[in-house]
């Protein structure tokens, strides 16, 4: 090609046209999402989907401490037919042996975050549904437990890679009867005698956001679909 202009024409269009379609279109169609109502003949279902919105103050701290530098929000479809075993337990069923897999995401998951964390890369557990993971025996939120693993994550697996996050608590000489919002540590963990780890109110606005994602709700008008399939 000898024209300059009509060359870096072709260039420019060549960067410009997949940046429209691949950035600023799907950008911009998001921006459009509604939640979308359940039909109960159909469904079987009342409500909405999604039916809740997040802890923004929460994900601003799940953000400024780079969980989504390891972590994912997105479970990714099946491809071929072949149901990614991994699937099993990262959803409501957190039975020993889980009979379903968890749903993949959609982008009706997002409705109401600012950024949607999907995350950059998967070195730790994708965190989609964790809010199902952190339960006691009686079924209840495990606030202690996530407060724990975000401590002293060893504390819950020897094995765990994660980078402790002690900046988002307070350790403290226990006065009295002790702060009632202490953690409860496994033996070995604890951080001394006479001493005692407060949450931050951001390590609090953090615990509630995570155990707050629970991105597995039944999608409209593929609610029978499923149930047909299992």
């Amino acid at each position: 090609m000898t024209n300059p202009c009509k060359f870096l024409t072709c260039l420019a269009l060549s960067f410009f046209a997949p940046w429209l379609l691949l950035v600023v279109r799907p950008a911009l169609q998001s921006q459009k999402l509604a939640p979308q109502a359940y039909v109960k003949d159909r469904d079987g279902l009342e409500g909405v989907y999604p039916g809740k919105g997040i802890y923004r103050q929460g994900q601003l701290v799940y953000a400024r401490e780079g969980c989504t530098q390891c972590h994912t929000q997105m479970i990714r479809p099946s491809f071929a037919g072949v149901n990614d075993g991994w699937k099993k337990g990262w959803g409501s069923d957190q039975s020993a042996i889980p009979r379903d897999v968890v749903r993949a995401s959609t982008p009706f998951d997002y409705i109401g975050e600012p950024v949607a964390p999907l995350g950059i890369q998967r070195n730790g557990p994708d965190l989609a549904n964790v809010g199902y993971r952190f339960t006691d025996p009686d079924g209840k939120a495990d606030r202690n437990g996530l407060h724990v693993q975000l401590y002293a994550p060893r504390a819950g697996k020897k094995w765990s890679i994660m980078p402790a996050y002690r900046n988002l608590y307070t350790v403290r000489k226990i006065e009295g009867h002790g702060s009632p919002g202490a953690l409860k540590f496994p033996k070995g963990f604890s951080p001394g005698k006479g001493r005692e780890v407060v949450p931050t109110p951001e390590a609090n606005e953090l615990v509630s956001y995570l155990l707050s994602l629970k991105k597995d709700a039944p999608v409209p008008g593929q609610v029978v679909a499923e149930a047909a399939k299992k």
